[in-house]
């Protein structure tokens, strides 16, 4: 088994570093992590390393951190604008996106959206699942960490942007079609569960977006979301 990972605000060679209290609690009482153990460190901006564990106490741990390397971050990009579903659902999607190396998730607005947000709440709900996404690329030993934005009108994520592919049932194109004509990043838009209105649509296409299928079945919001950024991911060389 990889050794576990950690994210620090910094990262030298040589220095020793505290973990923040929440992930100190887990390394000490989940993974049971002892002086002399070896773990993984990155600070989410491409600085990864190794790290020996030099003090493990009760929510305390300080590592030394040894040799550190910069990665590059993975290209071509994939983001995903997604129309929020209902309760935990959403948590999930961000969680399972960030495992899989989705570089960036962003809360859509549509006509039919069900959740919305404003003010204090919409920060809120952005600091929560910032919390969730680097969680889940600790847990997959990802350098980066997903980013989560919005919300955003869907004007906002299509205009301007290049390699939209927007999700949409009625698209008589395939999803492996339009992927095969895209050139460089890649941005994928997933509609609320009532579907994007056609005049939406037809504004996104007017944009410079393309549409496109996921097949005969009617997929859940963040199921849509998943299925179509692992094809995704998978076309450009990310995964597989």
């Amino acid at each position: 088994m990889s050794a576990p990972q950690f994210f620090v605000p910094r990262l030298l060679a040589g220095e020793r570093v505290p973990l923040g209290p929440d992930d100190a609690r887990h390394a000490v009482g989940s993974l049971r992590l002892r002086a002399g153990d070896v773990v993984r460190l990155a600070d989410g901006d491409g600085a990864v390393g190794s790290a020996t564990v030099v003090e493990a106490g009760r929510g305390n741990a300080v590592l030394e951190v040894g040799a550190v390397e910069r990665v590059a971050r993975p290209s071509p990009s994939l983001s995903v604008a997604l129309a929020p579903p209902k309760g935990d659902r959403l948590s999930w999607a961000v969680q399972k996106l960030a495992e899989v190396g989705v570089d960036e998730v962003i809360l859509l607005q549509t006509e039919r959206s069900i959740r919305r947000w404003e003010g204090e709440r919409a920060a809120g709900t952005i600091d929560r699942l910032s919390a969730v996404a680097r969680e889940a690329a600790m847990q997959s030993r990802r350098p980066f960490v997903t980013r989560v934005a919005g919300p955003a009108p869907l004007a906002g994520v299509v205009s301007g942007v290049a390699g939209v592919i927007v999700l949409w049932e009625q698209a008589t194109d395939g999803f492996g079609a339009a992927l095969e004509r895209s050139a460089g990043d890649v941005r994928l838009v997933v509609g609320p569960e009532g579907g994007l209105a056609e005049e939406e649509v037809d504004r996104c296409v007017a944009a410079g977006a393309v549409t496109a299928s996921l097949g005969e079945g009617i997929l859940r919001t963040e199921t849509a979301a998943l299925a179509a950024s692992v094809v995704a991911l998978t076309h450009l060389g990310r995964l597989g």
